[in-house]
């Protein structure tokens, strides 16, 4: 019946191969009927194309699943004596071995007390085979939610005349329900992700906090919070020493981490992940320029240097063409007699001031020729100053904020700036033992302990940007809820580094690993999780155009107050030059005069003494 049993189920799941275990005692020999079954077992699979084999065991501390190249072996254990119990025992206690196999045991005894000291975990398929009747046989699946505590079966299917019949749901959907079960998990308060009540120890929302909340509801699981002392992700060091929440899951003081756990190379020696949440990357945090950044050469800036060149040497040629016109017309008598003398100067400035678009005087030349240089000038004028004039009013209109750099490239190359991180981020890890020398050398010149520009935490770290020129490189959602209350607006760099994966840890061979991604999965194909990201993970802040009324300052007026103090100094320089070169000239004119008087008198004096002799 066990090998017929036996055979029926590995040819319904399609296992390549199979193992019989049988336990004896050194000074016992084998029945000579288990002999029998496990010929007729071994007989029977080859035939089916199965891989078979029997051991015997004399020693319980030889029992230990066996490894199968192409999928879980299952195993069959054919003895239920006391070796067996213990054997069972002695492998129950160590972590994630039992759960590598499939497991069916023939048991004629009752299922609790033979596995009364057996732990038997969630994600293991544990499956008891005993008899109904003489020619059926019923499947119970057995497992325990943690150590001591009641065994929980499950009719999984039976075996008569008629074939197998078992469930086709997969363990991961027959066992999601953790039967009120509470899971050890180490967290504390950090927004956005997770929003805790440290006094009260419980998890109130968060986008990692949220999901958790789901997968109990999902699991029927609860959680019971502890907060490791040092508050923060935790670290692997180089003797394998662990801080934070690490530490807590490596020395098996937490089952889970309920925290946005970055899994790294190091972490993963000692602790283990679930389905990634997020996709995060490392972002370089900076202060937002002011928006409306008026330079020296902003009213310059909406034409190049080579228009600007060209309209120069326009109004040369405009000045020049009318000179030629007017010198050209009063030759030939076609300049009106009465017209006042029009020199190079006066062409030159009212070239220029059409160019400003203003009038011409009465006095200028009005023969057709200089008439239709007039109209081909203000056209020109017009179609330039409506092209200047878009192009400033877009400049001032729609602005946006010019960075400094843009990269770690352009970072090291301007100079300007220091960079700093979280003290306990991994960032730091992932600088220091990169391969690039352009990470090595950021961190060898920033980062290092000593240098001043690590931060306990980001508030601190954005306090720094606003108020010097610091860098802070960071994960956005690390800083999300301190960028909102920032002293002053902060941007992100638009290129990001080291791509990485946040999700909940989970100490190394965890039972519910494969339950909580089985769920996680569903969750987001349900789109759960999706609108959860949407509710607590808006887009990252990138520089922003000026949206609605912005308030021109004093220091934006700079340039243009600067020009006009600059032209009143200007005139009322040449003001007092043409005042002091006035009177230096009527000064002049009339020493000028008292000598010609003098000289007239003396004259007069001269004439009237001869005139006597």
């Amino acid at each position: 019946m066990q090998a017929f049993t036996f055979g029926s189920y590995s040819s319904s799941y399609t296992m390549p191969c199979g193992m019989l275990l049988k336990l004896t005692m050194k000074q016992l020999s084998m029945p000579a009927e288990n002999e029998e079954q496990i010929r007729i077992t071994l007989k029977l699979m080859s035939s089916r194309g199965r891989q078979m084999a029997a051991s015997v065991f004399y020693d319980p501390n030889q029992l230990k699943p066996r490894t199968c190249f192409y999928n879980r072996p299952l195993h069959v254990l054919l003895s239920t004596d006391e070796s067996t119990k213990l054997a069972l025992a002695q492998l129950s206690l160590q972590r994630g071995v039992m759960a590598d196999a499939v497991w069916i045991l023939f048991l004629e005894t009752p299922v609790d007390q033979f596995l009364e000291d057996v732990y038997i975990p969630v994600d293991c398929e544990f499956l008891v085979a005993q008899h109904r009747g003489e020619d059926a046989v019923k499947f119970t699946e057995v497992y325990r939610m943690g150590e001591g505590l009641p065994l929980q079966r499950q009719h999984f299917g039976s075996w008569d005349q008629n074939g197998l019949h078992v469930s086709r749901e997969s363990l991961v959907r027959r066992r999601s329900n953790f039967h009120s079960y509470t899971i050890t998990g180490a967290s504390f308060n950090k927004p956005p992700l997770m929003v805790m009540d440290e006094n009260d120890l419980k998890m109130t929302g968060g986008l990692f906090g949220t999901t958790w909340i789901r997968l109990e509801r999902r699991l029927n699981f609860t959680t019971r919070y502890v907060i490791p002392k040092l508050r923060t992700w935790g670290e692997v060091f180089a003797d394998n020493r662990t801080t934070g929440i690490v530490g807590l899951l490596a020395d098996g003081q937490a089952e889970v981490g309920v925290f946005s756990m970055l899994m790294t190379s190091r972490r993963m020696d000692v602790m283990d992940f679930t389905t990634p949440l997020l996709s995060p990357q490392y972002h370089l945090l900076i202060r937002q320029p002011d928006l409306l950044q008026l330079k020296w050469d902003t009213y310059l800036a909406p034409f190049s240097w080579s228009v600007w060149l060209i309209q120069l040497l326009l109004m040369l040629f405009i000045a020049l063409l009318l000179q030629m016109f007017y010198c050209l017309g009063r030759r030939h008598g076609f300049v009106e007699a009465t017209l006042v003398l029009f020199r190079f100067t006066d062409a030159l400035f009212y070239a220029v001031s059409a160019f400003c678009q203003q009038g011409m005087a009465t006095r200028c030349p009005q023969m057709d020729s200089c008439r239709v240089v007039y109209l081909t000038t203000y056209l020109t004028a017009v179609t330039l100053l409506a092209s200047y004039s878009a192009t400033l009013i877009s400049f001032l209109t729609l602005r946006t904020a010019e960075l400094p750099f843009n990269s770690l490239e352009e970072f090291l190359i301007v100079g300007t700036h220091k960079i700093g991180a979280l003290k306990d981020a991994t960032v730091l890890t992932l600088l220091k033992d990169s391969e690039l020398p352009l990470y090595r050398q950021v961190y060898r010149r920033f980062l290092k302990p000593g240098h001043g520009t690590l931060v306990p935490d980001s508030r601190m770290g954005l306090d720094r940007v606003c108020s010097s020129k610091f860098v802070f490189m960071v994960i956005p959602t690390d800083a999300q809820e301190q960028m909102r209350d920032a002293r002053c607006r902060v941007t992100t760099l638009p290129k990001g580094y080291f791509p990485s994966r946040l999700s909940f840890g989970l100490a190394v061979n965890s039972p519910y690993k494969d339950f909580l991604n089985y769920h996680l999965l569903v969750l987001q194909e349900d789109g759960e999780l999706h609108k959860l990201r949407k509710m607590f993970m808006p887009p990252n802040e990138k520089p922003e155009v000026a949206a609605g009324w912005i308030s021109v300052e004093i220091q934006h007026l700079v340039l243009i107050l600067t020009v006009l103090g600059s032209g009143v100094v200007l005139g009322a320089t040449c003001l007092l030059l043409e005042h002091g070169v006035r009177r230096w000239a009527a000064g002049k004119l009339r020493a000028r005069t008292r000598k010609e008087r003098a000289a007239a008198v003396g004259n007069r004096s001269a004439t009237k003494t001869r005139c006597y002799v």
